[in-house]
């Protein structure tokens, strides 16, 4: 399958509930599931967009039957994981436990180089591939052999059900689960399930608390016109947002992850404080502009007190920030730090909740409100 292939699957013409196995039951979906549902029926490149890959290196002798059991009991404990949506994006239905498909591919005849070249064709296949949300499975895993010590595994799922916290849950959960069908660790203790995390954020909706969240947040963002990012560009901007997009990776030394943790510390805040505060001042820089709005990723499993839960929990949190450059940069830190705090404290308010209660001018080129993450 190509970025070409623009069909969409998965009409309401042809649903079929039962499509991916016996459903165990339904849950509401989320407000954040339903804006990803919804874009990713935009099509084949919107859809793809939301694909999200992890892979692990295994080392040591791979015990295949251990692994593949492993990840039947992962998915077995994670509702989100054999989760598909109803038509509408409106229920996510719960299949039932079953085994899940474990590609196997032997590459131990290939030297490194040849290697390298298919699992570079493979990774780029798992991002190609389009999910199916109305028939699932909304989640896939491969395993390659590198040598008789050495193995890759490759999960893709897709963002509806899964979320940059979800990963680390599953991968720590898939390395205690194949240490427990090989006899070297103790069975885990349940996990919370996606319905559990739903519930919460349905009462936290309907609490008396949410109008303290309504008001933080119309407090950062009432009283006039919204800023808008204009960053200095070498092409000319789409009409309509595209998802052509590519990675840069860039790791910090030693040296200057310790200098950005110390001066953390010294002005009683987090070495995230002084980077978003160093990314703010950057923007700054490049825009011109001294009122500037920059997303950050929330996991909502921590704000829900569920941090061994899988699914999608993640919430886009819209920080303004005001840059005075006659001021030190010591002081835009404590600002962010604080501001930082205060956000994550009143998370409970959605993305797409806050956006409805603002002047927003929409605008097909961006994303309202948030340019930068």
């Amino acid at each position: 399958m190509t970025f070409s292939d623009t069909s969409h699957v998965g009409d309401e013409d042809d649903f079929d509930p039962f499509a991916a196995g016996a459903i165990e039951r339904t849950v509401a979906s989320t407000e954040a599931q339903r804006e990803v549902w919804l874009a990713d029926r935009m099509g084949a490149q919107a859809s793809l967009a939301y694909n999200e890959s992890l892979t692990l290196r295994l080392r040591g002798v791979v015990d295949s039957a251990a692994l593949i059991a492993a990840f039947d009991a992962l998915v077995a404990r994670h509702p989100a994981l054999r989760a598909s949506f109803s038509p509408d994006g409106s229920q996510l239905l719960i299949g039932e436990a079953t085994p899940l498909p474990l590609a196997e591919h032997d590459l131990r005849h290939l030297d490194a180089a040849a290697q390298a070249r298919e699992l570079a064709a493979e990774y780029t296949d798992a991002v190609r591939e389009r999910f199916d949300l109305a028939r699932g499975p909304l989640f896939r895993a491969a395993l390659y052999r590198l040598s008789t010590v050495e193995a890759l595994v490759v999960m893709t799922a897709h963002h509806a059900v899964c979320d940059g916290w979800s990963w680390g849950v599953i991968a720590d959960d898939l390395g205690r689960l194949y240490a427990q069908q090989t006899g070297d660790g103790p069975a885990l203790a349940p996990a919370p399930g996606y319905a559990d995390y739903a519930d919460w954020e349905a009462a936290e909706a309907a609490s008396p608390a949410m109008q303290a969240h309504v008001d933080y947040w119309l407090g950062r963002f009432g009283g006039g016109s919204l800023p808008v990012l204009e960053l200095p560009l070498d092409h000319p901007r789409p009409a309509v947002r595209t998802f052509a997009s590519a990675r840069l990776g860039r790791s910090l030394d030693s040296a200057l992850a310790d200098a950005v943790r110390r001066n953390g510390a010294a002005l009683g805040t987090t070495p995230y404080a002084v980077l978003f505060s160093g990314f703010a001042a950057l923007l700054h820089r490049l825009s011109g502009q001294d009122d500037i709005v920059i997303g950050i990723a929330a996991a909502g499993q921590m704000a829900a007190q569920m941090p061994g839960l899988v699914g999608h929990c993640v919430n886009l949190l819209p920080l303004r920030v005001a840059i005075d450059a006659a001021l030190p940069f010591e002081t835009l830190v404590r600002q962010s730090g604080g501001m930082l705090l205060d956000a994550f404290e009143h998370q409970a308010l959605g993305y797409g909740a806050l956006l409805r209660k603002l002047p927003v001018v929409r605008d097909p080129s961006r994303m309202p409100l948030v340019n930068v993450l």
